[in-house]
Formats: structure tokens, sequence, C-alpha cells
């Protein structure tokens, strides 16, 4: 890369940070330009834990309870042993966990018929997260990172609940009615926006990264599946930086702040519920429950008045797109950013929810049948029962998602300017040069420092495609329908059985999707869309169809055909002359210049079109993509589960449980998960497609437990009138233990390594030509298709076509199986039987049985290349490779318990 050339500086730090870290580890990385370093992280765990209790019969019929619980807590690593610290000289991120409970319950028995219980308790949960920087992120992007770049940030979260419950008993009938009323806080002081970034992203290149493996392979040709490696290598050798964001703190009255200062936010809501319910039990035998319960929560606010929102309901503005592509037409409206929140004397963040009722109904039936058939199976009065139940939930939200926006939304009084993808190539426009780690970011190109802050603000109308999050005004409290209907019998010799079935239905759950997501504009004149007619080409280029032998296509001549010079600023004019239609001259641009990555080429169509003068066709010209938290989510769960218990006495407890179950949803992540994880919807404008099996879907799941005191010694059938000395030795001994199984759950799916064929933003997963199964293999590396022809599996993708998802969690880890153990010994004190000594020793997963568990899923690690099967690509070194272990390894803990 003439241009470019090599930075030696970027090449000495490299060298440096391998001559330091020498690599160990070849579950990760190429395996030949880079590897990874395993080492002993320290993760210490120390707790202190304080209770108080006081308990007060004030009168005969009042009683006072008051009730503390103090913590403190250091634990190593932030308590995740997967990223304890970078390196083992870099600072351990350590997590200081400090909350305080305080509670008071009075309960007063006013009648026999009338019964009032009263609590106010105080929660306050209370940590600090340390990072393990405080400097600009500076790395080179799947080469090398010296820190992990966590930032330290702290929280306190006091909630005061007030409750009462007041009971009525009369006649048939047991009432109650009550409320709860919760305060929340949340203060917050965190580092996360404090400092800049800057990477080496080979994704960032002008057409994703593509020209650099291109050029390379004319004069070295990349072995087969190295593509992506090369990429990855390429883009650490030339040192310059393709990606960096300043990040700029403000405060309440718009004055930016220095680099390096906190944010303070101190979000607060109110909650209340009320709920009224009766048991009715019409006869001895059968009781009819039912209720309702009100639930109003006040919109998350912040009480500084560092609060802004968009001045229109994403999700209208997302349903104006739809409408306006079905007509062949492009919504671009600006969207605005202002202030909101009652410090500002402005509407609140996200609407009021007023129709939270939640009805509930159940009934219980103990059948009394003493003959025949349905005596035999029912048996008489209290040897079974049946139980069946509805009712409707909603969640309480909007906290995180105030914080998350606040976090992440770069208009407010935390902005962000993020360099977008493509600006910088491999020839005419290279990105600033790497100098040193923590090297100044606002002064490289293209970043402007920002005067004071004024409302309202709005992004630039420049086609920079910038990546951001927001959240929808229109949001409403998820809500579930849930229903269960249950058999019981007891069983001769304390048996009992069990047979459940447990439905829920979930609607208007969260999610997040890309409301700017790109056009599948509509074609009136051919009737027919982009992601049709796209599809076609991609077809056409998959078969390596010619650019001359491309037939003109409707679709495209009526809507480019008549953008003047369309084909030059496509091509470029030294290729103008391959295309001799509007359909040629978008298959070359997909074809020679952006291989799959349909929406580069969405794009460049975008781009032409603004070069002759014309409003984009597919883009908002404010954003790439805006994933928004919005109330669309659909989920469907259905369960049967099967019980047997044994209570032989108190000597002998035994549970088996078995449960068959099934759950689909449109994305299983939380309100956590940022603006493109696991909740993300991939395609809004086809939701359906992402509706699939649950993250946390587990078909088959199995747990035992048992306690045995062992019948030896006095009191107990075997020795039971042994002397002191006997059965100090022999008596008092219990052994227990849990058994757990599990079918496996679902994993992330392969995905286009170095394309985009549906969301600017979040890559689309590959699709399998013929069913496959995992296989693993634990000979060698530990890969999930070790066992198998892991070449043919790569070879059976097929990379994705513009529009589609992919399928969604069809492939599935290992099934689960733990145990633990435990043996406890137990001795009276001489001086009191009352007093007691026990010593336990437990054993958690005593076969110390480790199943494979999460899949490296890099660019290389799942990622699948372009036309895998055409070129007769080998699967990258760490082609599905295992990275953990589910659960833990075997841990045994020995304990002393003295009782009086």
């Amino acid at each position: 890369f003439p241009q470019l050339g090599v930075n030696q500086t970027g090449i000495s730090t490299l060298a440096a940070a391998a001559a330091k870290y020498p690599a160990n580890d070849n579950t990760v990385g190429d395996g030949l330009n880079t590897g990874g370093f395993r080492f002993n992280a320290s993760t210490p765990l120390k707790y202190n834990q304080h209770w108080a209790t006081l308990s007060w019969n004030v009168t005969k019929r009042q009683q006072l309870m008051f009730r503390s619980i103090l913590q403190d807590d250091v634990i190593g690593g932030g308590g995740d042993p997967s990223f304890p610290q970078a390196f083992p000289d870099t600072p351990r991120e350590d997590l200081w966990s400090h909350p305080l409970l305080l509670s008071i319950q009075h309960t007063w028995t006013i009648s026999n018929r009338f019964v009032n219980d009263f609590h106010y308790g105080l929660s306050r949960e209370a940590f600090t997260s340390q990072g393990d920087s405080a400097a600009n992120a500076i790395s080179f992007r799947f080469v090398f990172s010296p820190l992990n770049y966590d930032r330290t940030n702290s929280r306190t979260t006091p909630t005061h609940t007030i409750s009462d419950d007041f009971s009525w008993v009369t006649g048939s009938h047991a009432a109650q009615f009550g409320t709860s009323i919760r305060v929340i806080r949340n203060n917050r002081v965190s580092f996360s926006n404090a400092f800049d970034s800057a990477i080496t992203n080979p994704s960032f290149y002008a057409s994703s990264g593509t020209p650099l493996s291109t050029a390379i392979s004319a004069f070295s040709p990349i072995g087969s599946g190295f593509a992506s490696s090369v990429q990855n290598a390429a883009t650490a050798v030339i040192g310059r930086f393709t990606q960096y964001s300043a990040r700029f703190t403000f405060d309440h009255s718009g004055k930016l702040l220095p680099s390096g200062t906190p944010t303070t936010r101190d979000f607060a809501t109110e909650s209340y519920d009320f709920y009224a319910q009766d048991s009715w039990k019409i006869r001895p035998n059968l009781t009819l429950s039912y209720g309702v319960r009100y639930s109003l929560s006040r919109p998350v606010y912040e009480a500084n008045g560092f609060e802004v929102k968009p001045n229109i309901s994403l999700s209208d503005y997302f349903n104006e797109r739809l409408q306006a592509a079905g007509q062949g037409q492009n919504f671009n409206v600006p969207l605005t950013f202002d202030l909101s929140g009652p410090a500002n004397g402005r509407s609140s963040l996200y609407k009021w929810d007023k129709n939270n009722f939640q009805p509930r109904i159940g009934v219980a039936w103990s059948p009394n049948f003493r003959h025949g058939f349905l005596g035999k199976l029912f048996g008489a009065e209290g040897a079974s029962s049946l139980r069946g139940g509805f009712g409707i939930l909603n969640d309480y939200y909007g906290e995180q998602l105030a914080v998350g926006f606040d976090t992440n939304n770069r208009l407010g009084f935390l902005s962000n300017n993020t360099i977008s993808a493509g600006t910088f190539n491999t020839n005419t426009r290279p990105g600033p040069l790497f100098t040193s780690f923590g090297q100044d970011v606002r002064g490289l190109p293209n970043i402007t420092v920002p005067g004071s802050l004024l409302f309202p603000s709005q992004q630039p109308r420049d086609n920079s495609r910038r990546i951001e999050s927001s959240f929808d005004e229109n949001l409403t409290a998820p809500i579930h329908y849930n229903w269960s209907a249950t058999f019981e019998r007891k069983l001769p010799k304390g048996l009992v059985l069990q047979m459940s079935y447990v439905g829920r239905a979930g609607r208007k759950l969260l999610l997040t999707r890309d409301v700017m997501a790109i056009n599948d504009l509509f074609d009136k004149k051919s009737l027919t869309d982009w992601y049709t007619a796209a599809s076609i080409l991609e077809g056409l280029r998959h078969a390596g169809t010619p650019i001359s032998q491309v037939p003109a296509i409707p679709y495209f001549e009526h809507l480019f055909g008549g953008v003047p010079n369309f084909a030059r600023n496509l091509l470029g004019s030294s290729r103008a002359g391959l295309a001799s239609n509007a359909t040629q001259a978008v298959y070359g641009d997909a074809f020679i210049f952006n291989g799959n990555d349909w929406t580069t080429t969405q794009d460049d169509i975008d781009a032409a079109a603004s070069s002759a003068g014309l409003p984009n066709f597919f883009y908002n010209s404010q954003y790439g993509a805006l994933s928004t938290f919005s109330s669309v989510g659909n989920l469907n769960y259905h369960a049967g589960t099967i019980s047997i218990r044994e209570r032989l006495g108190e000597g002998f407890l035994f549970d088996f449980n078995y449960t068959l179950s099934h759950s689909l949803d449109d994305a299983s992540g939380l309100q956590t998960g940022g603006g493109f994880g696991t909740a993300f919807l991939l395609n809004p404008i086809r939701q359906q497609d992402n509706y699939a099996n649950s993250d946390f879907d587990v078909r088959h799941l199995i747990n035992a437990n048992v306690i045995w005191q062992l019948p030896v010694g006095r009191g107990h059938w075997l020795l039971g009138d042994s002397n002191k000395v006997v059965n100090s030795i022999l008596g008092g001994w219990q052994l227990s233990g849990i058994f757990r199984w599990n079918s496996g759950l679902p994993i992330f799916s392969p995905y286009d390594d170095a394309r985009w064929a549906t969301n600017w933003n979040v890559q689309t997963r590959v699709t399998p030509l013929a069913p496959i199964q995992p296989c693993p293999d634990r000979s060698g590396t530990p890969k999930l298709f070790g066992a198998c022809n892991e070449k043919a599996i790569y070879q059976g993708f097929r990379n994705a076509y513009p529009g589609e998802t992919g399928p969604r969690n069809y492939l599935r880890l290992s099934g689960y199986m733990n145990a633990d153990l435990g043996l406890a010994k137990t001795w009276h004190m001489p001086w009191s039987e009352k007093h007691q000594f026990q010593l336990r020793w437990d054993v958690f997963n005593v076969a110390n049985y480790q199943p494979f568990g999460a899949v490296d899923t890099s660019r290389t690690g799942l990622g699948v290349a372009r036309d895998p099967a055409l070129r007769n690509l080998n699967p990258p070194r760490n082609w599905s490779n295992f990275t953990q272990i589910q659960g833990q390894p075997r841990v045994m803990q020995v304990g002393a318990r003295y009782s009086f």
C-alpha cells in the first residue's frame, strides 16, 4: 500500500507486546499473525455480612419486628472469572459491594376477623466497579489491546418501600386489600464517557475492508479461509486509525467540561400498586380465588435536569418510513433532540402507562371419590387436588433504559463525535497514524470540539451513516398472560405425584430495533421490492455471471435508470463502460467492490443519487443505524412438568422433577443488553423472521435432590441403644445431594464475517444449505464441529441475501450435568441436648464434569467468508473453537456450625 506505508511505531509497539506476552494459546487467533496469551489470574472473594433482628410483642394483639442486613464485600475481578484483568501486570478490576437493608413490620390482630400488616423497608444497593484505565482507549482491533479499557463506575440505589395489607375473614370468604408504594433513587458516578477512543479497524475501511485482502492477494495469494485474518493483520501493520470517537461532557448550563470528568446522575421514579383479592371456600374441598392488581409507575426522570429526548416518537417515525418505502419514497424528516423532564419544565422522557390492570383467577378442588374408577384415580378426601389459574402480569421498566440512553445518546449532555465507517480508504484517504497508547484523539481529522451546548440539537444531514442508540417515547409496560393447570396425587408410603402444565404469552416486550433500517424500497411499476430484486442479483453473483450477461431488471431500470451518470458514479470512469444499464451498474458495484455487502451497495447508490442532485433512496441522511428500545416483542412459552416427592418421616426426603418446555421469541435480551446486543432485532421490517427458539430455551430439564439422615445411632433402628461413645462416632451422620441435567442451550449462529447484507451495523447470520448438528470433539483443540468434516460444514453455508436475518438459535451446546454432594456429622453437646456442633463437607460438581460452553464468536471464530464453497475455502484455524466450559470445575468447602 504505497499510499499508506507501514507504521514502524506500530510495528515496534506490537513487537514489544509479543515479546512481553508470548503467545501460548492457539485456541484463539489465526495461528500465524495472532495468538492468545493465557495466564493464571487471582480473583479473591471477601464476604462480610452482618444481621440484626429484634422482635417485640407490644401487646397480645400487636407485634413489632425490626430487621437489618449490612454487607461489605470485595469481589476480585468483578465477579467474572473470564475477564479478571487484561494481562498479569495490568490492574485487576475489583468490585466493592456494600448494600444495606432495614425493615420494620407491625402486625395488628384487630379481632378474629381483621388483621392489618404494615411494612416499611429501605434497601440500598451500593457498589463501586474498579476500571483498569483512566486514559484514552487505543487498540489494534482483532490483534492487540493493552488493557480492557473498562472505566470506574459507582452507584447507590436507595429504595423506600411502604406497604400495608388488610385481611378480612367473613364466613367462607377471606378477603385482602393492600397497597405498595416505592420511592426509587438511582445515584450514579461514571467515567464510562470520560475518555476518547481510537482503533485500527479493518471493517471501517471503505468497502468494509475488502480492498485490504484483494490488494494483497494480487501479489501474494492468501491461504484459503484467511482473508479476514489478513485484513486484521494488514490493518495493524499499516497502523492507521479508521475508527475513533471523541466523547464530550457538559454541565447543565451547557458548558463543556474537561476530558476525564465523570458524569453524575440522579435518576428517580415512584411506583404505586393497589390490589384486592378474595379466597372463597365454596365447599370444604373447592376454593375459588380471584382478584385484581393495578400498577402505576412514574416515568423515570433525572432530578437535576440532565434529560433530553427525540422530538418525534421513534415508533411513529419508523412507521412513517415503512409506509413511505411501500410507496417508493424515502421518509427523511430530520430528527432533533430537546430537553425533557420535570426539572426542565418539559414533558416526561416517555409517556405514562395507566392501563396496567392485572386480573387473576384460580381454582383448587380436592375430589372425594370413594369407589370405582374415579376413586382409584383421585382417591378419597384430601388424597388429590386439581388446581388451575390465569393471570395477567406487567413488567416494571424504564430505569435501565433511561440510564442507557443518557450514557449512549450523542446529542445530550454527553455527546459523541465518531468517525463514520468508510471515511478512510487504502489509497486516496489515509487515516491518521497510531503514535502511542493513550494518544490524543481530539486533534485527529474530522473531530470538531463543540462549544456550549444548545437545544434543540440534531445531527447534520450529511449522510455520515452514524451508528447510535435511542429509545421510543411510546413505551408501554410489557404484558404477560400466564396460565397453568396442576394435578397432585398422594400415593402410598409417603409418595406424592404432581403433574403440571404452564403457559405464558408475552406481548409488547422490550427489544431493540433499528428505526433507521435501510429501506426495502418498493417499485410500484415493477411491483418489486429491493429485497427481491437485489436477491436476484445475489443469485447471479453467486453463479459467477459476468456483468455483460446480467439482464435488465425492471426494478433497477425504473428507479435508477434516470439518474444522471449512474454507472460512472458507481463504477468509476474507468469501469463505467462495463455496464450498459442501471441493473448492470448495481451488479458491478456489488460484484467488483463489495462482494455481497449489500448495505454498502445501497450506500453507493445513495451516493450516486446525491452526486446527481437527487435525495437518498435508502438511507436516512442523519443515521446509518439508530437502535431503539421499543415495546414490540413477542414470546410464547409452554411447559409440562412431572414431580415425585418422597417423605419417609424426617429421616429421608427425596424430590425428582422433569420439565419439557419450549420457549420462542423475537429477541431474548435484557434492558441492560445495550442497543445492538442480544435484544436486537436484525430486520424490523420483517420482524417475524427473527422469531425462533429463545436464547434461554432449555427443552429438557431433570433435577433431583435427597436428604438422608442415616438410621444409625441412638433412637434409630440400627444401634438404637448404643452408648454415648458409639453414638458419638456412628450416629448423627447425614448425606445430601443435588443432581441436575438439562439439554443444551442455543448458541450464537455463524454469520457473514465481513459483510453486512441487511443492517449497516450488525452482520447477518449465514444459511446452512443442509441440516447440520454440532459434533464436539475433545481431542486436540476442542471444537464445536471437531468430530465432523469441519471444512464441509464451513462450505455448507450460503452467505446472506439482502434483507435476510438468517436462521436464529438452531445450534445448541452439549447438555449440562452437575452433581453436588454433602456429608455432615452432628454431635449433641454433653452439657445440653439443645447445644449441637456440626461439621460439614460439601463438594460441588463432584464428578468435575466440564461440558463445553461458549464458542469463539469473533469474525474468524464463527464468521464465514464470502462464497466458501465456490472458492473451496478452508475454515480459519480457530473456527468453531470452544473458549469456556459450562458451569464451574469441582469446588470443595468445609464448614463448622455451633447452634444453641
